[in-house]
C-alpha cells in the first residue's frame, strides 16, 4: 500500500489506518510521552488542552513512519513525534478543509502546508478571541513547555 493513498483524508486506506490498533497504540503513547515530559498537550491553534477538552486529535504532518506490512496484513505506526500535531476536533477539521483544497498548497509538502495553515489559523483565532491576562500566563507556560511559540 502506498503512502500516497494515506494523504487523502477520505480514502479507504486512510480510514483503515485510523481505525487500526497500531494507530490507537501510537496515539496513546504520544500523549503519554508528552505528559511524562511535563507538557500538557494542547490544540496548536486555540491552546485548549487535553485536560480541558477530554480529547484531542493528532494531525499527521507526514506519513513517513506509516506503512502496511503485506506479510502480517497489519499497519505499522512509527511516526516521529514531531510529525504529530495535537489539535481540537474543530480546528483539525478546518485544517483539513484548507489542506485538502488541492490548489491552495499545490507542490508543498504536507508538513510545510500543515505548519503554515496552523499558524494562519492561530493568528485568525487570536484576532477574534482576545487574550486575557490569565490566558497570557497560561500561554506563556504552554509556549515554554513547547520550546517556543507554536506559530514561529
Amino acid at each position: 500500500m502506498s503512502r500516497a493513498s494515506l494523504t487523502r483524508t477520505g480514502s479507504p486506506a486512510y480510514q483503515g489506518y485510523l481505525r487500526s490498533q497500531q494507530w490507537g497504540f501510537r496515539r496513546v503513547r504520544w500523549f503519554r510521552d508528552r505528559r511524562a515530559e511535563g507538557f500538557e498537550p494542547a490544540c496548536q491553534v486555540c491552546d485548549r488542552t487535553l485536560t480541558d477538552l477530554g480529547s484531542l486529535d493528532l494531525h499527521h504532518t507526514s506519513y513517513e513512519g506509516v506503512g502496511w506490512d503485506e506479510d502480517t496484513q497489519k499497519w505499522w505506526a512509527e511516526e516521529a513525534d514531531e510529525e504529530l500535531m495535537p489539535m481540537c476536533r474543530d480546528h483539525h477539521g478546518r485544517l483539513h478543509d484548507r489542506l485538502d483544497r488541492r490548489g491552495d498548497f499545490y507542490g508543498w509538502s504536507r508538513h510545510r502546508a500543515s505548519i503554515v495553515i496552523a499558524a494562519q489559523m492561530r493568528r485568525e483565532y487570536f484576532t477574534h478571541h482576545p487574550v486575557t491576562p490569565r490566558d497570557d500566563e497560561d500561554n506563556a507556560r504552554n509556549d515554554e513547555q513547547r520550546g517556543g511559540a507554536a506559530d514561529e
